[in-house]
């Protein structure tokens, strides 16, 4: 392996054994010894050997994955669950041996898998530092050099003292990662460990491995947030059921993700009617029609919502949108019965899933006027895409307010996790804001 490898990882596999039952684990190796003395090419041999092979099915959680991480480089490895990032990590970590492949690592390794996981809790704070440090390969004196960065990284005060059977989880979060990361690696591997904690924690963990990356420290990171490995991997690999599907820029990995994970959710559409005459003259909305693959349907359809699309103000169809450009969200709906007061909305979603902004015709001040049974209409939203970088889902709704409270009402029609939409970073020039939004702000200067 080249001096300038960190890890290598050629063509493994890793393959269980699930067999048909609890009496075929028992006996099966019974039977394979049993035909391992026999004559190999005799009748009871041959008979044997199918029983046993009849007897199981080998799972494969990896299949031929290879990649390579250079020194001071960060690889993040994305997928779904039950993809096989776990398990790749183990095996790199080396507490789990593939079953083909080789998998070569030079340097000294630090691995965030199971946070705490090596903690006694009848010890205090302070003595399973010391315990998890010497498992990690300190020295008691090296240790001391460092307890006091890493009572201060944790932040527990004088719970560091006491058994940590008494901790809450995110006490025990904190002393983990603060001691894992005092180690000083020249290669981190990290499971989804920056996920947890709160956000001021995460944050401060998220800087600390910036600076560990500045120093030169090679990092393997697997998460389920395309942002976090976006901002903190020079490349990424998607894995799909066990296999690299995807090795590149994590952009494109993040956005190859997001399509498989719309492709394989909500298939069980609910179908739509048959098309009015707007619907037929509307037939590119309709090929470009998101709601069959909404993850989610729910309603009693007095007001049906029968297509949605995003377009750009140029007509383009599209998912994606340069920040602080508009979209355009065009909605088809069509009344079943009369509804004397029709009104439609978006809500966007961010990746935790929290609700970034909602509006509607209500809230927008736009009048909708009273639809007869059987009436279609198009509408049109356009939006400035002025939140963060990064992926987005959105809900289209349509129903009828409440007349006394136009916050409350009855929902007719709610199409759910529509997208993904991708709001993307400027290429060059100034960003145009920081944070979550972009909120309306003044500037004055005055000289005195």
């Amino acid at each position: 392996m080249s001096d300038d490898i960190a890890i290598s990882v050629q063509d493994v596999s890793k393959a269980y054994r699930i067999w048909n039952s609890p009496a075929a684990r028992l006996t099966s190796p019974l039977q394979a010894s049993l035909a391992d003395s026999l004559p190999s090419h005799s009748g009871p041999a041959q008979w044997l050997k199918k029983r046993v092979q009849a007897s199981y099915r080998d799972f494969y959680a990896l299949r031929d994955v290879s990649f390579t991480v250079k020194r001071g480089e960060s690889l993040g490895v994305i997928g779904r669950n039950g993809s096989g990032k776990s398990t790749l990590l183990q095996i790199i970590a080396g507490t789990l041996q593939p079953t083909t492949g080789s998998v070569k690592v030079r340097g000294r390794v630090a691995a965030l898998l199971e946070l705490g996981s090596g903690f006694n809790p009848e010890f205090t704070g302070r003595e399973n530092v010391y315990l998890n440090g010497a498992v990690l390969g300190l020295a008691r004196t090296e240790i001391d050099a460092r307890f006091e960065s890493i009572a201060t990284f944790a932040d527990i005060g004088d719970f560091i003292d006491q058994p940590v059977k008494t901790y809450s989880s995110g006490m025990m979060i904190r002393l983990a990662f603060a001691v894992a990361v005092s180690v000083e690696p020249e290669i981190l591997i990290v499971d989804e460990a920056l996920s947890v904690g709160d956000v001021f924690f995460q944050q401060k963990c998220f800087q600390r491995v910036h600076e560990m990356l500045r120093n030169g420290v090679s990092l393997l990171f697997v998460s389920h947030d395309p942002a976090a490995i976006q901002n903190l991997c020079d490349h990424a690999v998607l894995l799909d059921q066990g296999k690299a599907v995807y090795h590149g820029l994590p952009e494109e990995c993040a956005s190859r993700y997001f399509a498989r994970h719309v492709a394989g959710a909500g298939q069980a559409a609910v179908a739509t009617s048959s098309p009015t005459p707007l619907a037929i003259q509307s037939a590119q909305l309709l090929a470009h029609n998101l709601v069959p693959k909404a993850r989610a349907r729910h309603g009693t359809r007095e007001l049906e919502i029968i297509a949605v699309c995003v377009r750009t103000p140029g007509g383009s169809f599209t998912r994606q949108a340069d920040l602080m450009t508009p979209l355009c969200f065009e909605v088809l709906v069509r009344a079943h019965v009369a509804i004397a007061q029709p009104s439609c909305g978006l809500h966007f979603f961010d990746r935790m899933n929290t609700l970034v902004y909602g509006a509607g015709n209500v809230q927008l001040g736009v009048k909708f006027a009273p639809l007869a049974a059987g009436a279609v209409v198009r509408l049109v939203f356009t939006v400035t895409m002025s939140a963060q970088p990064g992926p987005y889902t959105f809900n289209v709704a349509a129903g009828e307010p409440d007349p006394t409270n136009p916050n409350l009402g009855l929902f007719y029609d709610v199409c759910e996790g529509l997208g993904p939409l991708e709001i993307l970073p400027p290429v060059a020039g100034a960003w145009p804001f920081y944070g979550v939004a972009n909120l309306p702000m003044k500037m004055e200067i005055i000289h005195e």
